[in-house]
């Protein structure tokens, strides 16, 4: 049913808008011709920024052009013949979901009109059309067009600024991976792309930390310009380290910590230690900064990189080393069998800690564990805290007794949380765990001291008769039934080095042995004395003797 709605061509001043340059393109859809023309000829389009590209008599019409003219709205009639305005907004729909559609009815086809709502129709205006009331629709229309318009040129603007911090951005990314705040494979993977990083897909993935301390003082003496120069060279150094085959990404986490994130297409471990080799060479020679780096085992999940992190920091952090070797792998000093708290990494570090406190720790180690724990003022621990701290305290004091072979020392829990409640302050429970140290400890110092004396001489004897093999800090500790921090910490008290130390010394020797031997060649003296990368045993050779063992060889062949 049609309606021959009359045109009223009165206006309010409200919208005689400056005129702007047209911005926008509209499609006016209608059967009725004079309809059409008086929509197209009553109101200002230039001033509303519109340009009227097409007029056309149904939607059938429309729709062959809308992929030439590219309208941004339709104002449309509903019912027309060969196609109404409902069928024609539900192609447009699908084809073309930005364009805005305002629809034109007659007051018997409105309530039809309504039930169109799903379509995404913008608005309403009834027959016989007012030119101010099709206005305000067109205004709330171009306010949503002008708002979506400042949004997109806000987002190109961000873009351009984040294209400028990229590399940034970035690093900020992928520290925060490192730390655990992203877990989730997807969302990582989104934003490894969105981020252009240069990642290597199906890459195996390690961690390599670099520690790269300063000498006494000289922070406060290195300018600001030197300090941030120092750091963009670390990390140009990494970034450089890469080959087709292996993607290294470096992470900088304070002015003496650094991560890179090595992602190997192969697979290759030894490529990850040589590369490691020659990035601790080049920072020594062009920087003069005698780096430590510690490297992390290797995963193909994304989401594993906080874990290859922690192996990393806890290698190059690791105690069992006093710096014969400027490269730990993390499978050298990993101890998987040295806590019952394996599911507890808080409980692990308590227990570990006062295990070796108990067998090897002074005073001023002591002091130290209690500030760690106790007195530190940054966490500004209450009362529940720190009471609760020495209950697990006396517990873990317990069982390291038990493993000692000796009685308890605080009989039942129910009696030790009652000593702890009649503590009322602080210092009442530091003093307590600070003596009840001292207690342990001159208990277990009573011990024969023969018996330690034999354990030294098993370990020694496990480094003379395996020191070819891959060996770790685990394999020597088990052989004496001790943990890999408890054996550690024996053998440098009696003997003022460390396993680690003795291995490396014992290996030095031999293979300074083997090189004065004539024919001896670099690759198999390494080898035969437990080193299956070359690179690794040159660095340490070089470390502990002052030179090559090229060098060392040559001047071994010289006439005396």
């Amino acid at each position: 049913m049609r309606c021959s709605g009359l045109f009223y061509y009165g206006r309010s001043n409200a919208f005689r808008d400056k005129v702007v340059k047209p911005m926008f393109r509209l499609f006016i859809v209608d059967d009725n011709k004079y309809e059409r023309n008086g929509i197209k000829e009553s109101i200002d389009w230039q001033s509303l920024g519109i340009q009227v590209v097409g007029t056309f008599a149904n939607g059938l019409e429309a729709l062959t052009r809308i992929d030439e003219l590219k309208p941004h709205i339709v104002i449309t009639d509903i019912a027309m013949p060969l196609m109404n305005g409902v069928e024609m907004s539900e192609r447009i729909r699908q084809s073309h979901p930005d364009v805005k559609i305002i629809f034109i009815s007659c007051h018997s086809d409105f309530e039809f009109a309504k039930s169109a709502v799903d379509l995404g129709i913008y608005g309403y205006v009834l027959k016989p059309i007012i030119a101010d009331e099709l206005e305000r629709a067109l205004h709330k229309l171009l306010a949503e067009f002008t708002e979506q318009h400042r949004e997109q040129m806000e987002k190109e603007r961000m873009m351009q600024q984040l294209e400028g911090m990229l590399p940034l951005v970035q690093e900020q990314f992928l520290k925060e991976v490192l730390l655990g705040n992203f877990r989730n494979e997807d969302d990582i993977r989104q934003r490894i792309e969105f981020l252009a990083l240069p990642i290597i897909e199906h890459a195996t993935m390690s961690v390599i930390s670099v520690k790269c301390p300063r000498a006494e003082g000289e922070r406060e003496r290195q300018s600001a310009m030197d300090a941030y120069f120092q750091s963009y060279s670390i990390k140009n150094r990494i970034a450089r380290s890469e080959t087709p085959e292996r993607a290294m990404v470096p992470v900088q986490f304070s002015a003496e910590d650094y991560a890179a994130i090595v992602f190997d297409q192969q697979g290759d471990k030894q490529g990850v230690i040589d590369a490691a080799v020659q990035l601790n060479t080049s920072i020594s020679a062009e920087l003069g900064i005698q780096a430590t780096m510690g490297i992390s085992t290797c995963s193909r999940e994304l989401t594993e990189l906080e874990r290859l992190y922690k192996q990393s920091q806890k290698a190059v952090n690791t105690r069992f080393y006093s710096g014969s070797n400027p490269i730990i792998l993390f499978e050298e000093i990993d101890d998987r069998s040295d806590s019952p708290f394996e599911e507890m990494p808080s409980l692990e570090d308590v227990y570990q800690d006062m295990k070796a406190l108990m067998s090897f720790g002074s005073g001023q180690d002591i002091e130290e564990f209690i500030g760690k724990y106790l007195n530190d003022e940054s966490a500004k621990h209450g009362e529940s805290y720190v009471k609760g701290f020495a209950l697990l305290f006396s517990h873990l004091t317990g069982i390291l007794l038990l493993e000692s072979n000796q009685p308890g020392h605080f009989g039942d829990n129910a009696a030790a949380w009652d000593k702890l409640n009649r503590m009322s302050t602080k210092e009442d429970v530091v003093q307590w765990v600070r003596q009840t140290f001292a207690a342990i400890k001159e208990r277990l110092t009573d011990r024969n001291a023969s018996r330690n004396v034999k354990v030294i001489g098993a370990i020694k004897q496990m480094i003379h008769d395996n020191y070819h093999e891959q060996i770790s800090i685990e394999d020597i500790s088990k052989s004496v039934y001790l943990s890999g921090r408890h054996a550690n910490g024996l053998f440098k008290k009696e003997t003022s080095q460390t396993i680690f130390d003795y291995l490396i010394q014992f290996r030095i020797e031999k293979a300074k042995q083997l090189l004065k031997e004539e024919g001896s060649k670099v690759a198999a003296v390494a080898e035969a004395v437990g080193y299956l990368n070359t690179s690794y045993f040159i660095l340490a050779f070089k470390k502990n003797v002052g030179m090559t063992p090229a060098e060392f060889k040559s001047k071994a062949a010289l006439p005396l």
